[in-house]
């Protein structure tokens, strides 16, 4: 990526420049994610995975079944559908049943999943989280037992009933996760709706729902979490234009700027083309452009194989600054061409922060 130089130095980015205009009361406090931006640093989950699989041991299929099954986003159509039929019949008692869900930073900040069984000892009940930056966690109460068998950006958890007791895995404390992060109404046009299905969200948004990172793209789960999480996507011409927003708040402000950091690293953006990527899309990274010919943001470009090779169909701009113990990442795709100097502009003074 290129950092250049002029922005530690005091010359703002094009779009922190004209953002500063319009938002000139707290312009100052802003931290452009360029002059934070190492090469190397923890990469962001820009995908997670929620997995239960749950165990039978009573020996009656009809004495396990699953009676509420929340996940934050819509789960795979294959959980929701075996969801539905354990209801009807129950868990089977040969092998296990395996439920899962997926989030991203926007709009869930990652996967988050709670279930309800009946047993013969009594309701079990369990939930899985796997935030977007921060611990993952999983633990049931009630007759059963629990064991995490997989921890890194995903979280699955094996469920055993009707065992009365079990070991007890550590719920570490989650935060409060809510909307409002985009305020529609400074976005360019008319027409956003806000929807929390990712595969609204243009071609990048369909990518994300089937693509899977790499291992090398884990988080380590020991980044400071934040306190409160508000996440939000919005958008219109039936997803050929979205904003997604989520904008946290830390213990301190050093954290918030280290969050910027991180989510803009040149390895958390390499893991996020990477996530993207198929055998029939092509995605590369490139500095947004500015008069100053700097960065405080990258542009992704998706581009899809044709009868005269690749042709560019979707830009992904993705942009990130703090204010005070809050840091807020922006995705803003635009399908067809690439959006405007003013429409980045009009985007990034949507995101709530600060108020």
């Amino acid at each position: 990526m290129k950092l250049g130089s002029e922005f530690a130095a005091g010359n703002g980015r094009r779009r922190v420049v004209l953002v500063g205009l319009a938002l000139a009361a707290v312009s100052t406090m802003w931290v452009g994610a360029a002059a934070l931006k190492p090469s190397s640093a923890e990469a962001w989950a820009w995908k997670d995975n929620c997995t239960l699989l749950v165990t039978n041991k009573t020996g009656a299929q009809g004495n396990v079944r699953p009676i509420l099954y929340t996940p934050a986003l819509p789960t795979s159509p294959p959980s929701f559908a075996l969801y539905v039929a354990r209801a009807a019949t129950g868990i089977q008692t040969q092998g296990l049943d395996a439920f899962t869900n997926y989030g991203v930073p926007v709009p869930s900040w990652g996967c988050h999943t709670f279930m309800n069984f009946t047993s013969p000892s009594g309701t079990v009940s369990c939930h899985a989280d796997a935030p977007t930056k921060g611990a993952n966690s999983f633990s049931c109460s009630g007759p059963a037992a629990t064991k995490v068998i997989r921890d890194d950006d995903d979280i699955a958890g094996e469920i055993f009933i009707p065992q009365r007791s079990g070991a007890k895995t550590r719920t570490p404390d989650e935060p409060t996760v809510g909307g409002g992060s985009v305020r529609s109404g400074v976005l360019p046009g008319n027409g956003w709706k806000k929807t929390m299905v990712p595969t609204d969200f243009g071609i990048a948004g369909k990518l994300m729902a089937t693509g899977e990172l790499p291992a090398d793209c884990d988080k380590n789960g020991k980044e400071a979490a934040p306190n409160d999480v508000d996440t939000e996507m919005v958008v219109r011409g039936g997803g050929d234009e979205g904003v997604g927003a989520v904008v946290t708040t830390f213990d301190n402000a050093n954290q918030a700027t280290d969050t910027v950091g991180e989510a803009l690293s040149d390895r958390s953006i390499d893991c996020l083309a990477k996530l993207l990527n198929t055998q029939d899309t092509k995605v590369s990274a490139q500095p947004l452009p500015t008069p100053e010919d700097g960065v405080d943001g990258d542009q992704l470009v998706i581009s899809r194989r044709g009868d005269d090779g690749w042709r560019p169909v979707s830009y992904l701009n993705v942009t990130g600054w703090s204010q005070g113990r809050e840091a807020a990442i922006e995705l803003y795709e635009t399908v067809g061409g690439a959006p405007s100097e003013a429409d980045e502009t009009e985007a990034a003074t949507a995101v709530r922060i600060g108020n």
